[in-house]
């Protein structure tokens, strides 16, 4: 073995390429495990089916290389038995790093045990490990093959499927284009009277709707905010949190519209709480979400995530800013694949959700975003880690950057309005444009999202548009909750039959026909983050708030409460829960908020609501969709 290694690399070569093939295929089976038995939530592309085999045989080649080039020199070094411990400790450290609780050096010393124990089979019958290799690369090879041809080539299949039975739209029935611009408050949009000038474009597009000057998230991070925006639902209600997806209990809006002959498609930048695994791809012909490119082919393997997921080798790559690079998808190639997909809806009307991730940290704007509004930040880590020590020069830093990756969103946001108007699609479409969450820069002890419920992380952009049904040039004052959305949407397209969705159609604040009926308060909701002890505040437990009037009532999971007044403390720097008028109205606060938490709890006793074409008789939401 080791003359021939010494002469030429092919062997070793072969034997990488088996041993590699094997181990992809078996990471692939232990995420089809984990994903489908134990029901856990993997943030992995579907490609992986394909990527792990892929990087797995890059990894394991460049150990053969290596293996050579020391044969080369040292030729009695390498022996059959060497080089199948290599590549045997490679594949079974793999397979042991995707046990989570297993610590990285319990799972190399095991895999070394592994490894000498299968090399000294190897070695001691190398006719039969010839054979077994060339009766089984090529099977190998080709399920691999089989799987990606399998995971690329069904999506388009099921969306031709889907268009092919759809029924009929209602005639002149609007498209909806549903644009979140993930994590971008409105506090930092000259839409809303920042002093940078952040969002030109939307400025000059918001004059022909209508746009809600205090709109608020259910929650302060993603899943749960777009559950809400997809079902009208509260956070509790549903059954998105850190760990589990959206599952089917409560239709969603894309399953109505897809029913009313809608052609549905999502274009989704937010791979971690947005992807085909959070469930909000319900109802969608199409999802896009996860691209192929270099950076996501090399974490497909264990062995590379977990070298990159280091401390090291996170760092390596934070400092040297190529998260863009690793699958992170611009304004720019999301405007692409929409534009792209718009002359296949065959003529019917479309919905399309659409998730810009640009202004999620870390914030990496391009060119000359970057540089808009400050100089360019110092090569440190540029993830917004809640945990850290932030000093004001560096929190500013982020904030200028963040500002220019809002700029950047709103460049391309325009480039897409002014491609849809060329294509004579922007007037008969409802535009709507929001976020699922703001961010927080210092203002109460804390960067980042997804760990406090003050406004920051709560106060979003709302514009509506659509012309002939929206007035222009409106501003509403008044404060709204983004829940209210499937409501609106129905009732603005004006579809028939019944309305599954809970809320209120924000329609009433132009149209008149809000009955003089107060409305609810905006609830908000974030459970603790497990495995984040120390992500303030949310140590504290889980947390609920209602924004009543001008009141934003805060009650923290360890019985803590906040009240603040909002317009004369924007920025809520003064709790008043303990002043004499404050202990007044936490009462009533309190009791607004146990009357909202045991309505939404009625629905659930109930069935699913009935869909167009479900059978007579099932289920549904009262008509109105005004009101529930």
């Amino acid at each position: 073995m080791a003359s021939a290694v010494h002469d030429h690399p092919a062997g070793l070569l072969q034997i990488a390429a088996w041993f590699a093939l094997l181990t992809g295929l078996g990471e692939v089976s232990g995420l089809a495990v984990a994903k489908w038995l134990l029901q856990r939530y993997l943030h992995l592309s579907p490609y992986v089916v394909w990527m792990a085999p892929a990087t797995d045989l890059a990894l394991f080649a460049l150990a053969g290389l290596g293996l050579w080039a020391v044969g080369r020199r040292w030729p009695a070094l390498v022996s059959l038995r060497g080089a199948a411990f290599v590549f045997a400790l490679l594949g079974c450290l793999s397979l042991l790093l995707m046990v989570t609780r297993l610590h990285a050096v319990a799972a190399l010393l095991l895999a070394a045990g592994l490894a000498t124990q299968a090399s000294r089979v190897i070695a001691a019958y190398p006719r039969g490990f010839r054979l077994l290799r060339r009766r089984t690369t090529g099977a190998l090879a080709a399920l691999v093959v089989l799987l990606a041809a399998a995971v690329h080539g069904w999506p388009a299949l099921a969306e031709q499927r889907a268009l092919a039975t759809l029924p009929r739209p209602p005639a002149d029935a609007p498209n909806v284009l549903l644009i979140v611009l993930d994590t971008v408050r409105a506090r930092n949009l000259s839409l809303y009277g920042y002093g940078r000038a952040t969002t030109p474009r939307l400025e000059k597009f918001a004059k022909r709707g209508v746009l809600f000057d205090r709109a608020f998230a259910t929650s302060p991070w993603t899943l749960p905010s777009h559950a809400s925006m997809f079902t009208g639902r509260y956070p509790h209600e549903v059954s998105a949190d850190w760990t589990r997806p959206l599952d089917a209990t409560h239709p969603t809006l894309a399953e109505l519209l897809s029913a009313h002959g809608y052609a549905t498609a999502a274009f989704v930048a937010n791979t971690i709480y947005c992807s085909w695994e959070s469930g909000l791809d319900r109802g969608f012909a199409r999802y896009e979400d996860y691209r192929v490119s270099p950076g996501q082919i090399v974490l497909g393997s264990s062995l590379a995530r977990t070298v990159l997921g280091s401390a090291a080798g996170g760092k390596i790559l934070r400092i040297a800013r190529q998260h863009q690079r690793f699958g992170r998808k611009s304004a720019a190639q999301l405007n692409e694949d929409f534009l792209r997909w718009l002359p296949h809806t065959e003529r019917r009307p479309f919905f399309v959700f659409l998730n810009y991730f640009d202004a999620h940290d870390p914030y990496l704007p391009p060119e000359p975003f970057a540089t808009m509004f400050g100089p360019p930040r110092p090569a440190r880590d540029p993830t917004l880690l809640p945990e850290r020590r932030w000093t004001p020069p560096e929190m500013q830093a982020e904030m200028d950057a963040y500002d220019g990756a809002i700029a950047y969103l709103d460049h391309h946001l325009g480039r897409l309005l002014d491609g849809l108007e060329a294509a004579g699609v922007l007037a008969s479409t409802l535009v709507i444009v929001t976020s699922d969450h703001g961010e927080e820069f210092g203002e109460h002890g804390t960067m980042g999202h997804g760990n406090s419920l003050y406004l920051p992380s709560l106060h979003v952009p709302l514009l509506i548009v659509l012309p002939s049904r929206v007035p222009g040039g409106r501003i509403v004052p008044e404060p709204v909750t983004l829940r209210d959305l499937p409501a609106t949407v129905v009732d603005l397209l004006r579809l028939p039959g019944r309305r599954p969705f809970p809320g209120q159609s924000l329609a009433r604040h132009w149209d008149g026909t809000g009955g003089g009926a107060a409305p609810d308060p905006a609830l908000a909701e974030v459970n603790f983050a497990p495995g984040r002890p120390g992500w303030f505040p949310v140590s504290k437990g889980n947390m609920k708030s209602l924004l009543a009037g001008r009141d934003h009532y805060i009650r923290n999971g360890d019985g803590g409460e906040e009240l603040y007044d909002v317009e004369a403390d924007a920025l809520e720097q003064r709790d008043r829960a303990a002043s004499p008028e404050g202990l007044g109205l936490l009462g009533e606060l309190r009791a607004q908020l146990e009357t909202i938490l045991r309505r939404a709890a009625l629905p659930l006793l109930r069935a699913r609501p009935a869909l167009p074409g479900t059978p007579a008789g099932a289920a549904g939401a009262p008509p109105d969709g005004r009101g529930a």
